[in-house]
């Protein structure tokens, strides 16, 4: 059996890719981590069985459809499934109902959810039946779990992190004017909505770098790290906090590691706040500067974190971030508000998800087709994907790939190594107890061809 496993942003969700990849290795699965921009031309030359993509949304939809009727079990992962608003276009009851409505419920063979909440808003709307929906948890969370917590980097180092979330007015990879606004309307917001949210959070995002400023320059003897949003561009950051010299502005590395190794964590309305309380690290929401649209639109990272009233209280909180944390209930914050939306905190998620899919393994034929490759995988492909497809058959898509990188450095974050995948896959087989000789890593070759491929496999060596 060889399952392919749909990687969007490697910074974020390579980690758990590669965990999820380990377990099923260790059931005698061959693995496939594919990077996003690179399925339409991937997939149709790996002979998969199944495919974990990483969301079901209308800009993949034709893609899933064409990967569906030549017969390739699908099944959705969601790299941004827990933090969710309870009203509107990512709200429980308007993702079932899109997956219902859209299509998508006819062509997935399954779906895996954070938490119980957006599970149960599946079951109440009848999107899908039943025994199609699968209660896991998302395995890039087991490494905050005790069980797998000792493979993140523990130097401590007693930073004050800053996380920020601001990549709809601060976009690293949308090129096109009104580009996010777009995608939030096909999403199903409503275009109204969308337009205060924008004004207000871009007014919040200027109060948000202002506050950062002052308490660079009320707290000179405190190291802060900014880490902007993966899909966030760093410049803005580094413009307007380049005069202090206790700032690092560091976007790199895995967030969970960055969170470790803080004193605790500055945000607002951030998913990260999620993390922190996992990690046992005080998360302090600065609610002062929130509008009641920004603070409507994702409620989560508030009800979990300390709010913050003011600059004068924040100075106090970090001056006392000890006894602040010794006072803050992380065990209730997560019974009362985390599970639900990011279930069990066990390590074990990426072993409950390789469960169903060894389960779920059938007489399917493996999903090889070269014409799909050169027509990027669509029924009505454009020109340029003519292009890219017709390259990427006859290059094959490492080459093509990193021939793109080079005219679009924001493509470069998106590619995986084979190098960055075997050293993560081996330190969690020696933490794990496993021999990492049971497992190979290497770049994927097409099924037809042998060309090297974009995508990077894992496999069992008996």
């Amino acid at each position: 059996m060889r399952i392919g496993l749909v990687v969007d942003h490697p910074k974020r969700d390579l980690p758990g890719a590669v965990m999820l990849g380990y377990q099923l290795a260790r059931r005698g699965v061959s693995v496939v981590l594919v990077p996003m921009y690179e399925q339409a031309v991937d997939v149709p030359r790996l002979g998969l069985d199944a495919l974990v993509v990483n969301y079901a949304r209308p800009v993949n939809l034709d893609l899933m459809r064409s990967f569906a009727r030549d017969g390739l079990a699908l099944y959705v992962l969601d790299t941004e499934g827990g933090v969710l608003a309870e009203k509107g276009g990512n709200s429980p009851p308007a993702m079932a109902a899109h997956v219902k409505g859209s299509g998508y419920a006819d062509i997935l063979a399954g779906y895996f959810f954070w938490g119980s909440r957006l599970h149960e808003a599946f079951l109440a709307a009848g999107t899908m039946k039943p025994e199609q929906l699968h209660l896991t948890g998302c395995p890039r969370f087991d490494f905050a779990a005790p069980r797998w917590r000792a493979l993140l980097d523990g130097e401590p180092r007693d930073y004050l992190l800053v996380n920020a979330n601001f990549p709809l007015v601060n976009s690293r990879f949308t090129g096109k004017p009104g580009g996010e606004r777009e995608a939030m309307v096909r999403a199903g917001w409503d275009g109204g909505y969308v337009d205060r949210f924008i004004a207000d959070l871009k007014q919040v995002f200027a109060n948000y770098l202002a506050e950062i400023d002052r308490l660079a320059a009320a707290r000179p003897d405190r190291t802060i790290l900014v880490r902007p949003h993966p899909f966030e561009s760093e410049e803005v950051y580094r413009n307007a906090l380049a005069r202090h010299a206790n700032v690092l502005i560091d976007g790199t590395g895995s967030v969970l590691d960055r969170i470790r190794n803080a004193a605790a964590v500055v945000h607002l309305n951030c998913g990260t706040a999620v993390e922190s309380v996992l990690l046992g690290k005080l998360p302090l929401q600065l609610e002062y500067l929130n509008t009641p649209t920004t603070a409507g639109h994702a409620a989560l990272p508030a009800r979990v974190s300390r709010p913050v009233a003011s600059f004068e209280e924040l100075l106090g909180a970090i001056d006392h971030i000890e006894r602040e944390t010794e006072t803050f209930d992380f065990a209730r914050v997560h019974a009362a508000d985390i599970e639900a939306f990011f279930h069990l905190n066990d390590g074990q998620a990426a072993e409950r998800v390789a469960d169903v899919l060894t389960r779920a393994a059938g007489a399917r034929r493996p999903y090889v087709s070269l014409l799909a490759t050169v027509k990027g995988t669509r029924d009505k492909p454009s020109v340029g994907q003519i292009v890219k497809g017709a390259a990427s058959a006859a290059l094959g898509s490492a080459v093509t790939e990193r021939l793109r990188s080079r005219f679009n450095p924001a493509r470069r974050d998106k590619r995986i190594e084979p190098v960055v995948v075997r050293t993560l896959l081996q330190r969690i087989a020696a933490h794990d107890r496993a021999s990492p000789a049971q497992f190979a890593t290497r770049r994927a070759h097409c099924a037809t061809t042998g060309l090297p491929l974009a995508s990077i496999a894992i496999d069992p060596t008996r």
